[in-house]
């Protein structure tokens, strides 16, 4: 639902939309809409006007995880795929003439990455110049949680940026509490922790959000049951995504433009 003038199908009957279907003037009293072939071919001699659809602006919202296991792979790098994935919403909404917002959140609330609401031009770069350089730290998605509270009460479109690992029941609450918005989960992957595993020696593991370090004998079997189980969580992860209507959008390594785009146009949201 909206008023202003945009580029999203919304609800009800406007002006700056695609031919709906005729309606009596009773109806739709503006005669600016008559039309006078479709009032002459009424067999019960009515009055029809051209109806509408609407079409509105929307909010784009980027609901974005800072803990500290989204970290990895990303500390260093100018090609941050998250900063580009976050900076080319932003880009794509405020060239639709949508307003876009960023919400940050990593042990607690990140203020200082916020970006409220707007359609001002260049906040594209802004964004990826404040994120470029946040990697993430601390431990745990609580704060992530109580930041859906910031989201409108209006429907927005949202996309929910994170490694997503987190407890079954966290990942519930946090889609339970975006339950009035179109959501579009985006998970954050590296394929160094997933694929790229040696078949034979010692690894130096480290938890990103405690900093406990450990040291693995990597062989076969280990690495076989370690895919198999990332394997796993990436099965209950489109599980749960589904139960809440989305599929997901893998951002593995870098950012793809034309994946995402393809997974935008394909109905992921």
């Amino acid at each position: 639902r909206g008023v202003a003038p945009g580029a999203h199908r919304a609800a009800g009957a406007g002006a700056n939309g695609a031919f709906l279907r005729h309606a009596s003037i009773l109806e739709i009293p503006d005669a600016r809409r008559i039309d006078m072939r479709a009032s002459l071919l009424d067999p019960l001699g009515g009055i029809k006007v051209r109806r509408f659809e609407n079409r509105a602006r929307i909010d784009v919202f980027v609901l974005l995880d800072l803990s500290g296991s989204m970290a990895f792979g990303r500390g260093g790098r100018e090609d941050d795929p998250v900063a580009e994935l976050v900076s080319a919403v932003a880009h794509a909404a405020v060239r639709g003439q949508d307003r876009f917002a960023l919400i940050a959140a990593g042990p607690s609330a990140r203020e200082d990455l916020a970006i409220r609401p707007t359609r001002r031009r260049g906040v594209a770069d802004e964004v990826w110049a404040r994120l470029v350089d946040e990697v993430g730290e601390g431990r745990g998605v609580a704060s992530m949680i109580a930041a859906t509270d910031e989201l409108p009460q209006r429907r927005a479109l949202v996309f929910v940026v994170s490694d997503f690992l987190m407890p079954e029941a966290e990942l519930s609450e946090l889609m339970g509490r975006l339950w009035r918005h179109d959501v579009a989960p985006v998970v954050v992957r590296s394929s160094a922790v997933e694929a790229r595993l040696p078949r034979f020696g010692l690894v130096e593991t480290r938890d990103l959000e405690t900093g406990r370090r450990r040291l693995v004998l990597m062989r076969r079997s280990l690495r076989e049951r370690w895919i198999a189980q990332a394997r796993e969580r990436r099965a209950a992860l489109d599980a749960a995504f589904r139960r809440y209507g989305r599929p997901a959008f893998d951002l593995v390594d870098r950012f793809e433009p034309d994946a995402f785009a393809d997974y935008l146009l394909s109905g992921g949201v």
